[in-house]
């Protein structure tokens, strides 16, 4: 017998105790300090592909529960790692079977946050088409049509974006794309700063826009000076009040992001204090979700403003009497899916892909194009196709090297016991930092680092 190689041992537990976390199988075990010592201890004894076991060191249950779960196991590592690779492979086929369809009803925006990272994109806007028209609706809804046909049923919603996607001046156009989606059965999801909200208030709702995700980087003076109003009124404030009168007159459901770096993430308690008077954390339609700020260096490489474990460490006090408010990353989605495996008692959601980039994500930009990621909207190297009135068409070559991107391509991914936990990293990030979505081991100052966006580097 051996410890599987895809074994994940926590950190001590608050409460006391350890985890273990099947990165084959997605079985979790709450364990005890005794039997963590034991698996620590054989981890540290040799090459980790060959850690064996005496069956007798095990009381009789916990070997035959190890063994089903799959934290031990009788096969080898090769053996492992191809059944790794076949996991990767259904799953990434399950995810590629329904495409994720975004719609930017317009790509120009009335804020210029500080740290927007479509800003290069901003700087181009007098050379395209910024604004969808109904035409260009009609030929959205005509392609995802065929969309589906070719492929499968759409995977969830329609997702609105931006620029801004709800901005007063296209509330026609959006509100045809939501009338006319409604009628064929779709729902939408809305990524908006929320500015001119209160102009769609009569669109928002559990059958018409469903879901929101809007930005409040801290209390007034620091959200102000971060998140920029083109018109000079307070951003702020206008944001408050257009979700206090969403919550109150509508049913949708909004999650507030913060994005955190030095300049505001010790201000989160206070921004905190705001919410909670507003009786925003206490109700279950309204999450708060903190993520450590990315930027971009002069070489288009991608990295962190602030260390994450950090900023989570500082501001445990504060959050943690609120159980709808989360302190994650852009990169790291692991502990929503721990604790939801936990509340349900069902295996840890295993994923070989990232997210739907790597997978299946069609964005239908106002100027006809589409791209495949919304980190790099309408650069060349998310261009994937085009739609207009004669139809859609497709780049086979751009969406089978976008699109097939999973662990079970990824030879370094297979031999790592995170691979199906951190899903391979994100691709963009990978295409930025290496100029590859699909780049081998890379040793860097003395490290090993794999260059895939840094995304297992974000597990805890």
């Amino acid at each position: 017998m051996r410890l599987s190689s895809y074994l994940i041992l926590s950190d001590r537990l608050k409460n006391g105790g350890y985890a273990a976390l099947s990165g084959l199988s997605g079985a979790i075990e709450l364990i005890s300090e005794g039997l963590y010592q034991l698996l620590e201890k054989i981890t540290l004894s040799g090459e980790p592909r060959s850690l064996c076991i005496e069956k007798d060191s095990l009381p009789p249950d916990i070997l035959e529960t190890f063994i089903r779960r799959g934290h031990i196991t009788e096969i080898s590592h090769e053996e492992e790692r191809s059944y790794v690779k076949e996991v990767a492979s259904a799953l990434h086929e399950i995810s590629a079977a329904h495409p994720n369809v975004v719609v930017i009803p317009d790509l120009d925006c009335n804020y210029r946050c500080i740290y927007c990272f479509e800003k290069p994109l901003q700087s181009k806007l007098k050379e395209r088409k910024t604004k969808m028209d109904k035409v260009g609706v009609d030929n959205f809804y005509r392609s995802i049509d065929q969309l589906a046909s070719q492929i499968g049923p759409i995977s969830g919603g329609i997702t609105l974006y931006g620029g801004e996607s709800l901005s007063a001046e296209n509330k026609e156009v959006v509100g045809y794309i939501v009338e006319k989606g409604v009628k064929n059965g779709h729902k939408f999801f809305a990524v908006t700063n929320g500015h001119d909200l209160d102009a769609y208030l009569g669109l928002l709702g559990r059958d018409k826009i469903s879901n929101l995700q809007i930005t409040i980087d801290g209390p007034q003076s620091i959200h102000d000076r971060r998140r920029i109003a083109l018109d000079g009124s307070s951003s702020f404030q206008k944001i408050m009040n257009n979700i206090g009168r969403a919550i109150k007159e509508t049913d949708v459901s909004i999650g507030v992001r913060v994005n955190l770096d030095g300049d505001n993430y010790q201000a989160f308690g206070e921004l905190l204090s705001v919410f909670d008077q507003e009786g925003w954390l206490n109700d279950n339609r309204i999450s708060v979700g903190a993520a450590i700020v990315d930027q971009r260096d002069q070489r288009g490489a991608v990295f962190p403003v602030q260390d994450i474990n950090k900023v989570k460490a500082e501001l445990s006090g504060v959050t943690g009497q609120y159980p709808n408010v989360e302190i994650g990353s852009q990169r790291s989605s692991s502990r929503g899916r721990v604790l939801s495996s936990l509340a349900s008692s069902k295996p840890y959601g295993l994923r070989s892909s990232y997210c739907a980039a790597s997978s299946g994500m069609y964005i239908f930009l106002p100027d006809g194009t589409i791209s495949s990621c919304l980190d790099s909207l309408g650069e060349e190297c998310s261009y994937i196709g085009s739609y207009s009135a004669e139809g859609l068409f497709l780049d086979k070559d751009k969406i089978a090297h976008r699109f097939n991107r999973s662990v079970a391509n990824i030879p370094a991914c297979l031999d790592c016991k995170y691979c199906l936990v951190c899903a391979g990293g994100c691709a963009q990030y990978a295409e930025y930092n290496f100029h590859d979505i699909y780049p081998l081991l890379r040793r860097f100052s003395g490290d090993l680092l794999l260059g895939i966006g840094g995304g297992c580097r974000e597990i805890s």
